[in-house]
């Protein structure tokens, strides 16, 4: 096979590769091959230049830090090679291979960003994974390893290492000179190992995906330029700190994975952090955030301090289905999954599909006032292991206003405490649907505005907050003209499955007129045909749906008295007279037929007799 040459190396083949590559292939068909083939080329090739040619020559599509002396060997510093492969790429297509070895360097690799020398979008790329450290970035001194100026920088399949962790030992860093706030890094399957701090991102956009980083202090810091920012709102905080993907990372024992920091945190948004798995990794965000999403993220081990805590911002967050916790005891130490620190009045935030298992204090914490809150469908187990008074499984030190609280199953508290706790009441709220070991579900005051449903998984018992509050209510949104007698306001009823199935009974609220005046049926079916009767109160008072209808008492279950202005009794013709058998001790008015005069008539069992009657009053 013909050798390819360039300007800056002769390309010798390895052996598996003669009689596999045409006549004619040269670097730029290499590139269009794929990843592997590269890999391969790149692991076995023999760079022949000098480094003093090759920093002169023109730069080539790709170049590696071999071409410039690198050995690649764990013992030889290269730092100087690494330099000069990526000052070779500053005007091309910026793309520095680092085939697989291990990389020495002694102190900090800055990649600049002058506007005479453009280093945007330049790319580092290796051989390692998340499970196999190929192209190792061996970092020794007490610094920042590689020092990125320059926008839109793309890291991938390096392998970070320093040999220990030191006070200010950093992989990456990534601060814009020119253009400040756009960074925009890209950070795809790398490893970083015993750093004190992964990677120091300053500026807005992270990409950062299927990386491995463990024994470290801090995965990823957050931060904002302190100046040289310009242009337009997009490019300025509030708007200006946003973009950042962080997903599918695995993190091995770090003290926290991603933290904000800067005057400005309190604008962090646009986060999507999902998928990442904290084995053994205690806290997985400290700092700010809004309008934002955390979701399908594993953490165990969680200790050290809240797994989630957000500390400025807090409003339009959703965090849904992680499982969040530590582990069994006597392991365990972490003491609250989510918290809303005390600097914070959190807004429209959704909780939901989250599992939370062994912690010490309070799943979910707010430590002031919070509002517009959904906490639905969450698994609150092994919680509140220390057994503190203060703490609940949703706990709010302050007011908590129009909070949803919704189908979340709750184990015992070892404190024997109710699982949501205010400080400042509940407020425009309602609390439904929910499994809990504890009844009630509420520590402290329940405003009148609020519903509680205080029996668990059935609506066996309502809470109202006064005498006059409504347990529930049904609204009636008909724009409809309204007919009389129609179930037209809304019914509770009973319905039964037995040999007349059908509904047995229930109260149903109905119109009595075109105006929308409605009355209260009373509603039961009958014994032997399953009709549905009633008897209606409405403004008028207790009328029968016909007359002569219904009966007040019976004759085994009587009123004891009856308290009234006056009794007007319907009157009776003497032929159509009730049985007086069946109403011993019954009044009646009658009219004589002979005279025409109205009187009373009494039942003795055997026959109705009149009574007399004296002068008129």
């Amino acid at each position: 096979m013909t050798s390819v040459r360039s300007t800056i190396y002769t390309y010798q083949p390895a052996s598996w590769e003669v009689g596999a590559m045409p006549e004619g292939t040269d670097r730029r068909a290499l590139l269009r091959i794929g990843g592997a083939a590269l890999g391969a080329a790149a692991a076995t090739a023999s760079w022949g230049a000098s480094p003093v040619a090759a920093a002169t020559a023109d730069p080539p599509e790709i170049v590696t830090p071999q071409e410039f002396g690198a050995l690649a060997d764990g013992k030889h510093d290269d730092t100087e090679a690494i330099e000069q492969a990526i000052n070779a790429q500053r005007t091309q297509y910026r793309i520095v291979v680092f085939p697989p070895g291990t990389y020495r360097i002694t102190r900090t690799i800055v990649i600049p960003d002058q506007p005479d020398e453009n280093y945007n979008r330049i790319q580092l790329r290796g051989y390692s994974t998340m499970t196999n450290r190929a192209s190792i970035i061996q970092v020794e001194h007490d610094g920042v390893g590689i020092d990125v100026r320059c926008s839109l920088a793309a890291i991938h399949g390096l392998a970070f290492v320093a040999p220990a962790k030191t006070e200010n030992n950093r992989a990456l860093r990534f601060a814009g000179e020119v253009n400040t706030d756009d960074t925009d890094a890209a950070i795809l399957e790398c490893t970083f190992v015993s750093f004190k701090l992964a990677v120091e991102h300053v500026g807005r956009g992270l990409y950062f995906s299927h990386n491995l980083v463990a024994l470290c202090t801090t995965g990823i810091s957050l931060a904002w330029p302190t100046d040289g920012v310009g242009g337009g709102p997009v490019h300025v905080p509030p708007y200006g700190l946003r973009k950042w993907l962080i997903t599918n990372n695995h993190f091995h024992s770090p003290f926290q994975a991603i933290v904000t920091e800067g005057a400005e945190d309190a604008d962090f948004r646009g986060a999507i952090i999902q998928g990442n798995l904290l084995d053994i990794g205690r806290r997985l965000l400290i700092g700010s955030l809004t309008n934002s999403t955390i979701s399908g993220n594993m953490v165990e081990k969680g200790d050290n301090g809240p797994i989630i805590e957000i500390t400025s911002g807090g409003h339009n967050l959703t965090i849904a289905d992680n499982v969040l916790g530590g582990l069994e005891p006597p392991l365990n130490d972490g003491p609250s999954a989510i918290q809303f620190s005390s600097g914070v009045r959190a807004q429209n935030v959704t909780i939901s599909g989250n599992t939370f298992n062994w912690l010490n204090h309070s799943p979910i914490r707010f430590e002031n006032d919070a509002s517009k809150i959904t906490i639905a469908n969450n698994s609150f187990d092994h919680w509140n292991l220390d057994g503190k008074s203060d703490a609940a499984a949703i706990r709010v030190a302050g007011k908590a206003t129009a909070f949803s609280v919704i189908g979340n199953v709750i184990s015992a508290d070892p404190a024997d405490r109710p699982p949501i706790m205010t400080t400042g009441g509940l407020h425009g709220s309602h609390v439904i649907g929910n499994a809990s070991a504890h009844v009630p579900l509420v520590a402290g005051t329940v405003g009148a505005d609020s519903f509680v449903q205080a029996g668990p998984g059935r609506f066996n018992r309502m809470e109202v907050a006064q005498p006059l509050g409504a347990a529930a209510k049904v609204v009636s949104t008909s724009t409809e003209k309204p007919t009389v007698g129609e179930d037209h306001y809304g019914s509770f009823v009973v319905e039964g499955n037995n040999a007349n199935p059908g509904v047995k009974g229930g109260l149903r609220v109905v119109p009595v007129n075109q105006s929308g005046s409605a009355a209260t049926e009373l509603l039961c079916s009958t014994t032997n045909t399953n009709e549905l009767v009633s008897m209606a109160s409405s403004a008028t008072g207790l009328i029968p749906p016909a007359d002569n209808a219904r009966d007040l008492g019976s004759p085994d279950r009587r009123m004891r008295t009856v308290y009234a202005h006056q009794v007007a009794l319907a009157e009776h013709a003497p032929g159509a007279l009730p049985n007086a058998a069946g109403h011993i001790g019954g009044v009646i008015m009658v009219r004589d037929p002979e005279t025409g005069k109205r009187g009373l008539a009494l039942s003795d069992g055997d026959a109705w007799r009149s009574v007399a009657l004296g002068p008129k009053v």
